[in-house]
C-alpha cells in the first residue's frame, strides 16, 4: 500500500519524572521536546492536509505542556489536591509553578508520542499518523500507526 504523508514539527520545554522502578532515570528533570507529527492518506496524493492546520493543531496540543511539569493522572492529586505539591512549591518558594496532567500511569517520550497522535487524529482528517518524540539529541521515541496500515 502506498501513503503519501505531509510532517511538521515543533519544540517545548518541560520537566517529567519516571518511575523509579522503571528506569534509573527516575529523577525529576526537564528537556527541550522536539515532537515530529507525520499524517498519512492512503495512495498517491496531491494534497494531505493543510500544513498550516497541521502546526496549528500541534501547537494547540502542546501548548499547554510547554514550561509544565508533565506528571501522570496517576500523581495529580498529590500534586493538584489541596495542599498539593504544587501548592507548596509555590507557597514556600514563591513561584509559579505548572502542571500538566496526562492520562497514563507514567510520563515518557514513548506516552508524549501516543497523547500528541491520538490528540492530532481528533483534529486532522488522515488515515494515519506517526509520531517523533526527542527527549535528547539522538533518543527518540516513536508512535507509529502507518507502519500497520502498509
Amino acid at each position: 500500500m502506498t501513503l503519501t504523508c505531509i510532517s511538521v514539527e515543533e519544540k517545548f520545554p518541560a520537566a517529567h519524572y519516571t518511575n523509579p522502578r522503571l528506569s534509573p532515570a527516575g529523577t525529576l528533570h526537564g528537556h527541550n521536546w522536539r515532537v515530529k507529527v507525520t499524517v498519512c492518506k492512503e495512495g498517491v496524493s496531491a494534497w494531505v492536509v493543510d500544513a498550516v492546520k497541521l502546526r496549528e493543531a500541534l501547537n494547540d496540543i502542546i501548548d499547554p505542556l510547554r514550561f509544565s511539569l508533565l506528571v501522570p493522572e496517576t500523581d495529580a492529586k498529590l500534586w493538584l489536591g489541596p495542599k498539593g505539591l504544587k501548592e507548596l512549591l509555590e507557597e514556600a518558594l514563591g513561584i509559579r509553578v505548572r502542571v500538566a496532567v496526562l492520562p497514563y500511569p507514567i510520563v515518557s517520550g514513548e506516552i508524549v508520542a501516543h497523547y500528541v497522535c491520538s490528540r492530532i487524529k481528533d483534529e486532522i482528517d488522515a488515515d494515519c499518523c506517526k509520531v517523533e518524540v526527542e527527549e535528547s539529541p539522538g533518543e527518540v521515541a516513536t508512535y507509529d500507526e502507518c507502519a500497520f496500515t502498509s
